[in-house]
């Protein structure tokens, strides 16, 4: 359980109000959770995810020792639970750390590089009563011929020597355009790529030093030994030619996941379980190129796993898969879903039932999915007993205490022209924890097998 010693309220306070409400948002807390959990598994393992919103990132003021508590509270209430969106800034994470106390441990991945990967990091955090870390740990990363093409296609980047010639040289692309857009001071910029189309028969110039390739095993002509004689048409085309540009020449960022997705080995009771931890790209939505680019993602992501959770499960038959996270999925029946059930993973049906894990439901972002082996042993199976979403606004900066945290304003970081929705989302999250519970306990069927070889 946390620790709640920085809760005790002194004689002359200043924080009197805040630590008292904070006090009874923890009890309304821990009655819920206990609620939730009212079916007592004696021997089972809680696992679950959360994406923190922006967690070290500061904004709204950032999150003050009343966030931090109820976060821990929430947290306490499970085994292992995966965090997304933890900021490469790790004061805040390592505050909420000693309020959990020494039971709790963690594993942290290492910042992604490139703009896609938005400063974060993934972790795991677990209780070390229930729960050990096996030692295995690692970064999912594709093979190149598995890689991720970004959907929306490759840039050339035009500073490297390339240069633009319209078709009609009288022509402009000079406009207005359709455009998302972000402030900086006086000026507005950019939020995302800008693609204005280009005239058909515009040309492209080469830079010095781009070669023609043919590509290996292509059908040549050889005058001796060593050497190759090649006849081109005059308009070359074709799966048998490839331009080699200049290094660094194409923006192709997307070759891998925008953010890496992050696996660690471990074990609770009998169940030994493998979880990947992710955050899908996000893109835009409205935007059907950069909506395949995350379907795209999570149908590589899920392949990769079950390669690899085959091959591990034909070397320990006691082992199991499990990925879980922000998976930026539209909803039932979406590509994205559908993405995400393929490749033998499947939902468990308590998780299917839930409308939305945004806090307006209306999203089904988060997901927790197993790859299901064809054939189990009697003794070591996924056996998932109860799953669910925690609603925590329904106990803590509830909308009927909008009232008491504006007067608190502006310390807290809450603006008059703010809405109290957006800034509790900054204080807890925008997200809603989804967790399972899992059974972890087999000695029955394992003594069962045992005089059942024995009578056979």
């Amino acid at each position: 359980m946390p620790f709640y010693s920085q809760l005790e309220i002194k004689e002359v306070e200043r924080d009197k109000v805040k630590k008292l409400r904070t006090t009874k948002g923890i009890q309304r807390l821990r009655e819920a959770l206990l609620a939730q959990f009212s079916a007592k598994h004696t021997k089972s393992v809680k696992i679950a995810t959360w994406n923190l919103r922006e967690f070290g990132a500061g904004k709204y003021a950032g999150r003050d020792f009343e966030c931090l508590y109820y976060i821990a509270e929430i947290i306490s209430h499970f085994d292992i639970i995966a965090l997304q969106e933890i900021r490469s800034d790790m004061r805040e994470f390592n505050a909420l750390r000693k309020i959990l106390g020494p039971d709790w441990s963690f594993i942290a991945s290492d910042v992604t590089d490139g703009s896609a990967g938005n400063g974060e990091r993934m972790i795991f955090v677990y209780n070390r009563k229930t729960t050990f870390f096996r030692n295995v740990a690692g970064e999912l990363t594709l093979d190149d011929g598995e890689k991720i093409r970004a959907a929306f296609g490759e840039r050339i980047k035009l500073e490297n020597g390339f240069e633009l010639k319209l078709a009609n040289s009288a022509a402009s692309l000079d406009g207005t355009y359709d455009a998302s857009l972000k402030s900086a001071g006086d000026k507005k910029k950019l939020a995302a790529d800008l693609e204005v189309p280009i005239p058909d028969g515009s040309q492209l110039t080469l830079p010095s030093g781009v070669k023609l390739v043919l590509v290996k095993n292509t059908v040549v002509e050889s005058p001796g030994r060593g050497k190759a004689t090649i006849t081109l048409p005059n308009k070359i085309e074709g799966e048998q030619y490839r331009l080699r540009f200049l290094e660094d020449s194409l923006d192709d960022s997307f070759k891998q996941f925008a953010r890496t997705p992050y696996l660690i080995s471990f074990q609770s009771g009998w169940l030994k379980i493998n979880l990947c931890t992710v955050h899908i790209y996000y893109g835009n939505a409205s935007d059907d190129d950069k909506l395949e680019q995350r379907r795209s993602e999570i149908e590589q992501l899920t392949k990769a796993l079950a390669k690899k959770a085959a091959s591990e499960y034909s070397l320990d038959g006691e082992s199991f898969l499990g990925v879980l996270g922000d998976f930026n999925i539209i909803g039932k029946g979406h590509p994205t879903m559908e993405a995400l059930e393929s490749n033998d993973f499947i939902i468990p049906d308590q998780l299917k039932s839930i409308p939305g894990s945004n806090v307006a439901r209306d999203k089904a972002y988060d997901q927790i999915a197993f790859w299901k082996p064809k054939r189990v042993k009697e003794y070591a199976k996924l056996d998932i007993l109860a799953g669910n979403t925690f609603d925590y606004f329904e106990h803590v900066f509830r909308l009927d205490q909008e009232g008491e945290y504006r007067n608190e304003a502006p310390q807290n970081g809450l603006k008059d022209t703010g809405t109290f929705n957006t800034w509790r989302t900054y204080k807890m999250s925008d997200h809603l924890p989804m967790w399972v519970e899992l059974r972890s306990d087999f000695s029955d069927e394992y003594l069962a097998k045992i005089i059942k070889s024995e009578v056979s």
